[in-house]
């Protein structure tokens, strides 16, 4: 949309920060994601680099210069949610005499996580971390996701979906990098990966900053070693044609830190911490949780074979089926999984695995093989997840399966839906009938027990493609939360990793233990 006057001229005239006019002199990088209209644009930021101030101001100049525009600003915890509202955002509104005078009254909403305005447009605030369902079925013109780098990547296209009605569509990411495989580097990757540069007076080399300009004296050319001015830079498109409008503002550019400061931050900070939050660059320390010598440690002998299965080989065991569904049907780094398996002598031996593609991807197809295979393979629970299957495809696999076998379609499948905040490995959600696992001590538990043997793949000949679900998978740190959590590499399927955890709970459940970590759970409470 063409706006009538500039939304840097627009913020600057009516905002006040900390009870002087917000300005933007001196940060000229900033100007580009104001007034480009970019309707896709990554900031790729150090810290302490005003993306924050940037994000309330871009928010504002929207919210306020297009009538009956809903804008929705995602963060990954409540308390950082709340942190921006009262920091960033409250400030500019109580500051600004235009704001009060001309777009705000007292009949307006006015709370922490929605504030109206006259014109008729909304900022409405929100929290997503490990858990973008909360957020499904709000529409908005604008998706502000704050701290990208401790989002799960495949949670992204999930809070994109508030954008399908609106015309205006626009998508502003900003975070601070971690490593190569996490979300921010993802849309790094499909950005403009545009660059501050700055070229040397004396030489004449442009510089894009990196360690080689620092040095002791101040911001030197890596050539020459000479001290740059950092105002004779200019923004340099790597891809000018990508996706995303792409910036990266590191700490080295911007005119309030003392480069005395900065060099005390080059020798003592930890190389990971400098990289990402001195220079806004990724730091390559991501771990696998697994490596494929584990994965082929816990092979047997048998195949990954329908036909082959032969129940008293599980000395007639009960077995359990895990289902992980695609999250979308045209995802294409996300398939529906299913992991059969029972325990024998203790360990869970995995009868069966299967990825649906193609036309069998079709859900009504997946259904009529689950119950087949539910048949076939004698299993006594199915371990299905919640967030796609409830109230669709898992509802009509019970009333299905309690046709043939004349019980209660409960006691055909359980719904697991992961928690990123649970305290217990698993809870019985008594008003919704779910199952409530923590997603990373369950995960923790399942990677355990392949170390020491306890789960059996079959032949590893028999599901050697399936074997990189497990090694896309590594871990990651939060450090506002203190936790460590798992993620995988961007477009790439961890599928079976789930539907295999839903599987094994189900049997440990089912037989009364949860090993390593146990959960006490009564009969009473299903």
């Amino acid at each position: 949309m063409h706006l009538s006057v500039r939304p840097s001229d627009f913020v600057q005239a009516i905002l006040k920060l900390n009870g002087k006019p917000f300005s933007l002199e001196g940060r000229n990088w900033l100007i580009p994601i104001y007034d480009g209209d970019f309707k896709r644009i990554i900031m790729y930021t150090g810290r302490q680099v005003e993306k924050s101030t940037t994000i309330a101001g871009h928010l504002l100049s929207r919210t306020l210069l297009i009538p009956y525009f809903q804008a929705l600003y995602v963060a990954p915890t409540s308390e950082q949610a709340k942190i921006f509202a009262h920091q960033k955002l409250d400030p500019f509104i109580r500051e600004s005499e235009v704001i009060k005078r001309y777009y705000k009254s007292p009949e307006l909403t006015d709370r922490v996580f929605e504030k109206e305005f006259r014109n008729g447009s909304r900022i409405m605030l929100g929290y997503a971390y490990l858990n973008p369902d909360r957020l499904r079925g709000r529409s908005a013109d604008a998706l502000y996701i704050d701290e990208i780098q401790d989002f799960i990547t495949d949670e992204i296209p999930v809070l994109e979906e508030i954008l399908s009605h609106s015309v205006h569509k626009y998508r502003i990411f900003a975070g601070t990098p971690k490593h190569l495989q996490s979300a921010i580097e993802f849309y790094w990757r499909i950005s403009t990966q545009t660059e501050w540069v700055i070229k040397c007076e004396h030489c004449g080399k442009w510089n894009i900053l990196d360690e080689d300009n620092i040095k002791k004296e101040g911001l030197s050319c890596a050539r020459c070693g000479k001290l740059l001015n950092v105002q004779n830079g200019e923004w340099a498109d790597a891809f000018p044609d990508a996706k995303f409008y792409g910036i990266r503002i590191p700490q080295l550019i911007v005119p309030w830190l003392e480069w005395e400061d900065l060099w005390d931050k080059y020798t003592r900070y930890p190389r990971q911490k400098f990289y990402n939050e001195v220079l806004a660059k990724s730091y390559d320390s991501a771990q696998n949780a697994l490596n494929k010598e584990d994965l082929l440690r816990a092979c047997g002998e048998h195949e990954n074979s329908e036909e082959q299965f032969d129940h008293v080989e599980y000395n007639r065991a009960p077995m359990y089926m895990g289902i992980d569904y695609a999250a979308t049907q045209t995802d294409t780094g996300s398939y529906t999984v299913v992991v059969i398996g029972g325990f024998v002598h203790n360990k869970f031996k995995i009868a069966y695995m299967k990825r649906y593609q193609g036309q069998e991807a079709e859900f009504q197809n997946v259904i009529t093989d689950v119950v087949r295979l539910a048949q076939k393979f004698s299993v006594k629970r199915i371990a299905a997840d919640w967030g796609v299957g409830s109230g669709g495809a898992n509802a009509i696999i019970r009333t299905e399966l309690a046709k043939i076998r004349r019980n209660n379609p409960m006691d055909n499948l359980w719904e697991f839906y992961y928690s990123a905040n649970l305290k217990e490995l698993i809870k019985w959600d008594k008003q919704s009938m779910k199952f409530v696992i923590s997603r990373t001590d369950s995960i923790t538990n399942l990677f355990l027990r392949i170390k020491e043997q306890k789960v059996q793949f079959p032949k590893a000949s028999t599901w050697q493609p399936y074997m990189e679900d497990f090694l896309n998978i590594f871990v990651d740190y939060n450090d506002k939360t203190g936790r460590i959590f798992y993620n995988k590499e961007p477009n790439k399927s961890d599928d079976f990793v789930h539907a295999l955890n839903f599987a094994l709970i189900a049997g440990l459940v089912d037989r009364g233990e949860l090993n390593p970590i146990i959960a006490k759970i009564s009969e009473s409470d299903f």
